[in-house]
């Protein structure tokens, strides 16, 4: 299943919130490595975290016990300080990236490790994570994502529909190599993604489980 939460999801369901700030510690901090995350209470969390956020989660059923996570993202505002804002301003080397309220940044992308991709290809925990991204985009009217990513996946976002511009070269960051783009959502984008992993639908629980919606963002309703 997947869903996309907003508004003030520690106050509404802290239990869930616990979980996913768990399963970012597991993915980013002891499978990724990301030591400057590491907390001694095994949740990954920052400064950005809170009600502007969108969090697009996926998981499965865990017999008695609470649905497991197996995919994540985070959406920020643009309007707020973000990431590529007032973390690592550099790796923009002057430019300037796109803002306004139907721009949000992409975050914490991850899918659990036993979940992942095979030789094979993409399997279908991140085909429908990635899938969830582009409708929740789209549900909330925005125009388009900043991603800080790789270089190789730039063609794979592309191939997904996104209409992709480079905001700067590459740069080294830490032991990663990043590049700033700016994704653009294009009337074509959800229906390509949903081709290219062999989606018949909307991966998203619908509607949103709260009925809410992020002040930042254009009145435009969320789609049916």
């Amino acid at each position: 299943m997947l869903r996309v939460l907003s508004g003030d999801v520690e106050a509404r369901d802290p239990a869930l919130m616990d979980r996913i700030y768990r399963f970012r510690h597991d993915f980013f901090v002891d499978h990724l490595k990301w030591e400057a995350c590491r907390r001694p209470d095994g949740r990954e969390r920052d400064q950005f975290d809170g009600p502007d956020c969108l969090h697009v989660v996926g998981s499965e059923p865990a017999g008695w016990e609470a649905d497991v996570i197996v995919s994540y993202s985070r959406l920020l505002p643009t309007t707020r300080p973000h990431l590529q804002s007032h973390l690592y301003p550099e790796i923009l080397k002057g430019a300037c990236a796109p803002s306004g309220p139907r721009v949000y940044e992409w975050t914490r992308c991850a899918v659990a490790p036993g979940k992942r991709e095979s030789a094979r290809g993409m399997d279908a925990v991140s085909g429908a994570s990635f899938t969830a991204v582009a409708e929740t985009a789209e549900r909330f009217g925005l125009e388009g994502l900043l991603v800080q990513t790789h270089p190789v996946l730039v063609t794979r976002l592309m191939d997904m529909g996104w209409d992709v511009e480079p905001l700067a070269l590459p740069c080294a960051y830490g032991e990663s190599l990043l590049l700033p783009i700016y994704a653009r959502l294009t009337p074509e984008t959800v229906a390509t993604c949903r081709r290219v992993f062999g989606l018949p639908g909307s991966v998203l629980r619908m509607p949103f489980p709260d009925g809410s919606r992020p002040s930042a963002v254009s009145s435009r309703r969320p789609m049916p």
